[in-house]
Formats: structure tokens, C-alpha cells, sequence
């Protein structure tokens, strides 16, 4: 078998690059919608007439200009690592933007492909594409391709063995600009092939980019004493070259597409209800709403089941055991403790199951743009709400999907308003108070923590502007991705991909905290007398204007390392939560409880990561104090005003 090659798909977000890296690998792989969410580059191996092909799937981006992270990532991916071949992936049914990106990929190097995906949609518009048309403007190999019916996928890998194997210099193409642009690139040409240091670029992409304002290039230039252009000039020659790129695009597109797809279609017709300036915000709302009743009314008995199972557990085997520490340890401490937590897995999955609906008929990027006119008050954008709606699943991933956000000042603020958002370790303290002091209106409690935590994280995102920033947001650009009916596979895939990491944590975290606690809980002597309570009643001061009893504190203390343990803890630390609780505290506090775990510090792994993030840990530091403070003032508001209704 000969060397291993590389071969490297890019292409803009929603275009089914990494379904088409799926159907050529079989990489079990979830296939988000919006920019931002593929920061990593993933790889697979295919076989293919006996050769070994590494394919890696780079970040979808709509440009080269190295501005937001995922940009960087494929730009330095493509000039440094050097794959073999280059498969650019335009969407069939919406090229123009593609193209562009295919053009800035040529003008860097060559061995490209150009694949055309979603052909099989194309005709049911009756869209027909002359690829030779395509082939012959830009001079590159054109293969239409199908990701979902897995039309094209042998032709595009003989394709890339062939541009591997051929001698000739395959789409390196030069497109020429206006005069005045072409008379500037080819003096910076001049200059840039004097320069040693250089000499692994080419000079007219160097040029061009130079033109274009890209900062890392300029740096580069500016240092060998190249004279940096006026904010004029820069401006000026920026538009030139793209309305350049554009008219380039549209008289090829004039010549090799064909057919009515330009005609309004269902999903024209759905998007002015979903994206309507007035309905789109109560629909989104409505969406919201489903996904709670669903998490709690239909995944409820699943719950109840798991509870009783757990229940005959621990009865079976204190039975076997006998009495004894070992057997409180095991009974109490370890399914005690995990089986808390695991009650609430139905409820879990159940919500990731929703919202995962809702991503794969398309409708979340809808919401995107949304509530995009609202973030951009907030000098935000509905980048950074793709990026907070991930925290619903983890505050983790939410802050490191921060990484697709150009404007640093925007992504900074994302990132320290990230953990108000609710993630799924909240939730079953949620559903355990809420089942306690709301039956019956469990659904509307939940719902209604869901939408405080987005809202607090918008008063946050402009108190935390206002003091640290000033400026405007960089407007969304986006592709809406066409509706589609999900899959299972999909479905499937999203949910245990986000559901496993509360299964693992369960297995580890939550189990180590679970025996620390019943051993802090246990000795010297249990009960109020163990260091656990000693911890809590340390504490206890400071939380009793919000009317916290000392083992509620020490949920709190404990839940720092994971929101689940809360739930933990007040199972070992009140025997039976739902029949004590009412007797220790009214609704008005156990929803200020509720409000303070939703607020208050976030998880070790979350402050790891802001600071990672971030860029140091004194916003760590910021985002610990901020959240804390925020969740004492909040809770105590909600206490004291609850506690006149009730």
C-alpha cells in the first residue's frame, strides 16, 4: 500500500461538508447547523482502489480572512500542513458564497477539487448545473455530489487519486482585477519575492491579501518594510477586489445554471412565519415551552421508575448486607447518591431529544437569527446565542464554541455570561424542588428558570459591557439551512452524544463526591455532628437572610464541583428530601434555592475552561465573584418578596 495522503474538505457552514466527510469515512460524527460548532479539525481514513486516503474536515467558514478563530484554524491548516489535495464543497442550491470561497482558495494554491453538493435537491427544483461550464471558468475538477443518496461520492474519490497522481498543475487559476488593483499586486509582488522569509508563499496571494486588509499578512509585509496602506485605501481596495470576486461568480453561474429555483418554496413560505420581526420571538417561546412540558410530562414516569428501582436496590441490599458502615456506604453514599441523580436521566435525555429536533429540522438557526435583533441591543449577536444555547446542554462547550466569534470583545463577553446560562446538571435540582413545592405546575417552574437564566445572561452581557467595553457587535452572517425531517441516526447521535457526558460524570464525579460527602457526613459522628456539618454551619450565616439551613449550604459548597451533587447531597443529608424539605423551608425559598444554583459559581470544569479561554484567570476570578454576587442579590430578592406572598 503506498503513503498515506491527505486530502483536506472545506466549505461553508451548512453545506454538508461533514455529512459528505461522513458518507466517505463512516465517522460517526453529529452534523451541526451554524457556524462556530466544528472548531476542531476532525480526520477519517478511507480505502479506495487500494490506496489509503486521510480525509480531514476542517471548520466551515464563509471566508480565508483569518479573522475568527475557525478561519484561522483552516487557513493555517491549508498553508502550513499542505494536504495532498484541497475538496472545496459549495451547497448546489446556493453557490455564490461558495465560489467566493473557492476563488480565495485558488488564489493560495493548487490541487483543488470542487464538489457540488445536494444535486439530488437541486433537481427536484429543477435546478440543472453544466459542471463542464464550472470547470472550464475555474479550471478545476467539478464533481456533483449527494451526501444523503451517495450520488458522486466514487467519481469525487477517483477524482482526488487522479489530481494525487497527474503531473499537470491542477486549478491554479488567476483571476485578474481592475487595473488599478492588479497595478498594486504587482508591485507588492515585486517586492515579496525579494524576501527570503517569504518564499513559502505565494506572492500574488500575499498581494492580494495585503489588499484585502488582512491583518496577519499586513504584519508580515509591514515588518520587511512594505508601506501599510491608508484606512482609505484599505477600505477602498477591500470592496474592489470582492465586488470583483462576486461579478466573476455571477456571469459563471449565468452560463452553467439552469432551471426555476429562484421560485418561493415551502420552506421561503415558513421561514416569514418563523423569522416574522413580531411572531418569530413568541414562537421561540412556544418552542421553549414544548421542550420543558415534553422534558417533564412525558419523561416523568421513566423517572419514577428508575426511583423505584434504585429504592429496591438499596433494600435488597442492605437485606444481603446487613447492618453496618460498609452497608451505609454502599446504600446510602453510593446509590443514595448517584441513584439521586440518575432519577433524573429520562428527564435529561428527554431534553436533549427535543432540542435535538428542533436542530435537525432546522429551526434553532431560525431562532439565531431571531434573537439576533435583540442580542445586537446587547452589542452582542446571534453568534454568541448559538453559542449560549449550547449551555443547555453544557456551560463547557458552550464557552470553547466562543472560539467561531470574530470580535473578541463579543467573545470574551460570551464567555463570562455563559455559565448563567442553565445546563443540564441544573436541571434535576429543578425538577427535585419543583416536583416537592409546584405539583402540578412543574412544566411552567422549570420553563420559567429557563427563561430568567436567558434573560439574566442579557442584563449580565450589557452590565458587563458597559463596564468592561465599548463598540458595536460584527453583524450575523449566516446561511439558514433548508428544513429537513431528522433521522434517527441523527436524533440518536445528538442525544447520547451530549447525554453520555452526564452518564460519565454520574460514573466519576458524582460518585467520588457522593462517598466524600457520606464520609464528611458520617464522621466524627453523623449527622450534625460530622465535618460536613461543621463546613455547613460555617457558612450558615452568610445564607440565612435567604433562609438556608446549614445543609442546604453545604449542597451548595458541595455542588461547586458538579450541579448534580446538590441533588446528591440533600438526599444523604435529609434522608427523604420530599417529605422533610416542606417541613425546613416554605416555596418562596426553595425557588430562591433554585435561583441561586441557577446563578451562583459555576462548575470547576466551566472555570477551568473560561480561564483557558479567556485568556487567564483573573476572568475566571471576574466571572466567580460576578456570578456569586449576582446569584446572593437575585435570590435574596426572591426570598424576602416571596416570602410576603406565601
Amino acid at each position: 500500500m503506498s503513503t498515506l495522503k491527505v486530502v483536506a474538505l472545506v466549505g461553508n457552514p451548512n453545506v454538508g461538508k461533514s455529512s459528505l466527510f461522513n458518507a466517505i469515512t463512516g465517522a460517526r460524527q453529529y452534523v451541526a447547523n451554524w457556524p462556530g460548532v466544528t472548531v476542531a479539525r476532525k480526520e477519517g481514513v478511507r480505502i479506495w482502489r487500494g490506496r489509503e486516503i486521510k480525509l480531514v474536515d476542517l471548520p466551515g467558514i464563509y471566508s480565508l480572512g483569518a479573522i475568527s478563530i475557525d478561519e484561522r484554524i483552516t487557513r493555517d491548516y491549508l498553508l502550513h500542513e499542505s494536504p495532498d489535495v484541497v475538496v472545496v464543497i459549495v451547497d448546489a442550491l446556493n453557490m455564490e458564497q461558495g465560489l467566493y470561497l473557492l476563488i480565495e482558495v485558488l488564489e493560495m494554491r493548487g490541487n483543488v477539487v470542487l464538489a457540488i453538493n445536494a444535486i439530488d435537491e437541486a433537481r427536484k427544483r429543477g435546478i440543472r448545473i453544466d459542471r463542464y461550464e464550472i470547470e472550464k471558468h475555474f479550471g478545476v475538477h467539478t464533481v456533483l455530489t449527494s451526501a444523503v443518496t451517495g450520488e458522486g461520492i466514487e467519481e469525487l474519490l477517483d477524482t482526488i487519486l487522479h489530481v494525487m497522481d497527474s503531473k499537470e498543475v491542477h486549478s491554479l487559476v488567476k483571476l485578474t482585477y481592475q487595473p488599478e488593483v492588479e497595478e498594486r499586486i504587482r508591485e507588492i509582488e515585486e517586492i515579496v519575492k525579494k524576501i527570503p522569509r517569504l518564499s513559502s508563499y505565494k506572492p500574488r496571494w500575499l498581494a492580494v491579501k495585503f489588499l484585502e486588509g488582512d491583518e496577519q499578512v499586513s504584519r508580515m509585509l509591514e515588518e520587511e518594510g512594505i508601506k501599510p496602506l491608508s484606512e482609505d485605501e484599505a477600505k477602498r481596495f477591500k470592496e474592489l477586489i470582492a465586488a470583483r470576486r462576486y461579478e466573476y461568480i455571477d456571469a459563471v453561474l449565468r452560463e452553467a445554471v439552469r432551471g426555476e429555483g429562484r421560485k418561493m418554496t415551502v420552506s421561503d413560505a415558513i421561514d416569514h412565519v418563523m423569522t416574522h420581526r413580531f411572531l418569530g420571538i413568541p414562537i421561540f417561546l412556544s418552542m421553549m415551552y414544548l421542550t420543558f412540558k415534553f422534558t417533564f410530562d412525558v419523561m416523568s414516569p421513566f423517572s419514577d421508575l428508575i426511583d423505584q428501582g434504585m429504592s429496591r436496590l438499596g433494600e435488597w441490599l442492605s437485606s444481603i448486607m446487613g447492618e453496618g458502615w460498609v452497608t451505609s456506604l454502599v446504600v446510602d453514599g453510593v446509590i443514595g447518591g448517584v441513584g439521586a441523580v440518575l432519577v433524573f436521566v429520562p428527564n435529561i435525555f428527554g431534553m436533549f431529544l427535543a432540542l435535538g429536533f428542533l436542530e435537525e429540522v432546522g429551526y434553532l438557526p431560525r431562532a439565531a437569527f431571531v434573537i439576533d435583533r435583540i442580542m445586537y441591543k446587547l452589542k452582542l449577536s446571534g453568534r454568541s446565542f448559538m453559542s449560549l444555547i449550547l449551555g443547555f446542554g453544557c456551560n463547557v462547550p458552550a464557552v470553547m464554541s466562543t472560539r467561531g466569534i470574530s470580535d473578541h470583545r463579543e467573545r470574551l463577553i460570551t464567555i463570562l455570561v455563559s455559565p448563567f446560562i442553565t445546563c443540564s446538571a441544573r436541571l434535576p435540582v429543578y425538577i427535585m424542588l419543583a416536583s416537592i413545592f409546584f405539583k402540578g405546575h412543574e412544566a411552567i417552574v422549570i420553563f420559567a428558570m429557563y427563561v430568567s437564566s436567558i434573560a439574566l445572561t442579557a442584563i449580565s452581557a450589557t452590565i458587563l459591557n458597559r463596564i468592561l467595553f465599548k463598540g458595536e457587535p460584527v453583524p450575523l452572517v449566516m446561511e439558514l439551512p433548508r428544513y429537513r425531517l431528522p433521522t434517527l441516526k441523527n436524533l440518536g447521535l445528538y442525544v447520547w452524544e451530549r447525554g453520555k457526558h452526564f452518564l460519565q460524570k454520574a460514573g466519576t464525579i458524582i460518585l467520588v463526591a457522593s462517598i466524600l460527602i457520606w464520609i464528611l457526613g458520617s464522621f466524627p459522628e453523623e449527622g450534625s455532628g460530622s465535618y460536613a456539618a461543621a463546613l455547613g454551619k460555617f457558612f450558615e450565616p452568610l445564607f440565612r437572610p435567604l433562609g438556608y439551613d446549614w445543609r442546604m449550604v453545604t449542597a451548595l459548597i458541595f455542588g461547586m464541583a458538579a450541579k448534580e451533587v446538590v441533588v446528591s447531597t440533600f438526599e444523604m443529608m435529609y434522608g427523604d428530601p420530599a417529605a422533610v424539605l416542606p417541613q425546613v423551608i416554605n416555596p418562596a425559598v426553595a425557588l430562591s434555592f433554585m435561583f441561586f444554583v441557577m446563578a451562583y459559581i459555576p462548575c470547576f470544569a466551566t472555570i477551568a475552561v473560561i480561564a483557558s479561554e479567556a485568556g487567564g484567570w483573573k476572568w475566571a476570578l471576574l466571572s466567580m465573584t460576578y456570578s456569586f454576587t449576582i446569584a446572593y442579590i437575585i435570590s435574596l430578592l426572591v426570598s424576602v418578596l416571596g416570602g410576603m406572598v406565601v
